[in-house]
């Protein structure tokens, strides 16, 4: 069967937990089923317990003959903003370049990471991204393994800007995605984006938002700018109670159509 008209896995793989997803592929196509995986051992930060938990739900028929679009938490993603440099041609001598800047901010520990770039418009600053070699095998030969080709890989920042840029103003602002353990924002403009953020977080990650809206409004040239569009998993939507009041809360009734923004909403709802 050709892989353009093989069913679509949607994968979420975080350190805490794992969303999966199936959207069958036809003339309309439709969801097929969904499910997760809790780590019952919160503290661990490593991607060993989910992968494992992944081949045991890969092996089952249900989720065999399609293909997968994964998303990874930021949890194992580094970025770094990359100014547009004139004097560089290719891009070869691009990702050279944002490498170095990565190195430059995490240590020679980025020569076993693979990194990639965003795409942007011509002479507009770039956004690298940075995932660890090894999972990334791990997780190929675990797809391999299961007959389940790779059709796309993605980090949970730039999956879930995607989903929400339609509703997100086009002017400069903050979007911010948030899991257990992870804050990492982007601040974007009518360009793309120009600055991002990623932190490790605690019981207190309400205060990293409210110092991520007063930085964006000292730097920002109107008030716009420092606007904070947050995505977020519902429980830690409610648990910002009355100091997330002055977010804006990215929300959704029900799932968008495809399997990204199927699993987006399946990602957020279920915990």
């Amino acid at each position: 069967m050709s892989p353009l008209w093989r069913d679509e896995l949607g994968i979420f793989l975080a350190p805490h937990k794992l969303s999966l997803m199936r959207l069958a592929r036809g003339v309309r196509p439709k969801p097929a089923g969904d499910t997760g995986w809790v780590n019952e051992r919160p503290g661990e930060s490593g991607w060993t317990a989910c992968l494992n938990a992944l081949d045991a739900l890969l092996a089952k028929p249900e989720w065999q003959g399609a293909v997968a679009r994964v998303v990874v938490s930021d949890q194992w993603v580094r970025y770094a903003t990359v100014p547009y440099a004139c004097a560089l041609s290719g891009s070869a001598e691009r990702l050279a370049h944002a490498r170095q800047i990565l190195i430059r901010i995490y240590g020679e520990v980025v020569g076993q990471w693979r990194v990639t770039l965003a795409d942007t418009a011509p002479g507009a600053t770039q956004i690298a991204c940075a995932i660890p070699l090894a999972f990334l095998d791990e997780l190929n030969n675990l797809l391999i393994r299961h007959g389940t080709p790779l059709k796309s890989l993605q980090p949970q920042l730039v999956s879930a800007f995607n989903h929400w840029r339609p509703q997100l103003p086009g002017s400069g602002a903050w979007f911010v995605s948030i899991e257990q353990g992870t804050l990492s924002a982007a601040r974007f403009t009518a360009k793309g984006w120009d600055r991002a953020h990623s932190v490790r977080i605690g019981g207190d990650w309400t205060t990293e938002l409210r110092r991520l809206q007063v930085f964006g409004r000292l730097v920002g040239h109107s008030a716009d700018d420092g606007e904070v569009y947050v995505d977020a998993p519902l429980a830690l939507r409610l648990a910002a109670g009355n100091a997330g009041t002055h977010l804006h809360w990215l929300d959704e009734s029900q799932p968008a159509h495809g399997t990204a923004g199927r699993l987006e909403y399946l990602r957020r709802n279920l915990s």
